[in-house]
């Protein structure tokens, strides 16, 4: 493993010299899921190389996984100095599947705090972010009475039972105002 890390710094430095790359194995319940930062200055380098650093990854890091879970659990995460403009290109390299799960986030964010945040999943609230007013919940017997026996919850609800109950509150919320 040492030597395809080796390999695969070297690698960035000759086929990606404006980019930088530092490692980090975290060790999870099941196995270990591998954490490939890579810090990028701007966006037109990101559209640029994005494809070819991934599969510079699965071919000369990935393929050296002991384990299907290590395998599985790659985690890319490129870091911008700059705020990313094109959400297009945001979204077409977070929803891209192949080789590692691929993730865009701020340069100024520490390791381990991307580490909690996508792999641990850890949720945490800033000290400093507080509530500043008070919303009061109130129970509104319309829709309480329309959606009380529907299974919303479920994934695989049909389109047409939600258009129904919709409908049914339209209806009752103009019955109301007359």
């Amino acid at each position: 493993m040492k030597d395809s890390y080796h390999n695969i710094t070297e690698i960035f430095e000759n086929d990606f010299p404006e980019t930088s790359i530092e490692n980090s194995i975290v060790e999870l319940e099941k196995g270990r899921a591998h954490c490939i930062f890579i810090k990028i200055h701007d966006e037109k380098i990101l559209f640029k190389n994005w494809k070819s650093i991934a599969n510079s990854i699965a071919l000369n890091y990935q393929k050296y996984l002991q384990t299907s879970f290590e395998k599985w659990n790659i985690y890319l995460f490129y870091l911008m100095s700059e705020a990313l403009e094109d959400l297009n290109l945001k979204y077409t390299i977070e929803n891209n599947t192949f080789s590692s799960r691929k993730i865009i986030e701020d340069a100024s964010l520490s390791a381990e705090v991307l580490i909690k945040k996508h792999v641990i999943n850890e949720l945490s609230l800033d000290s400093d972010v507080r509530r500043t007013t008070s919303y009061k919940f109130s129970r509104n017997s319309i829709i309480y009475d329309v959606l009380k026996d529907k299974t919303i919850k479920k994934k695989n609800i049909l389109t047409e039972q939600l258009n129904l109950a919709y409908s049914e509150l339209i209806n009752l919320y103009r019955q109301e105002e007359e």
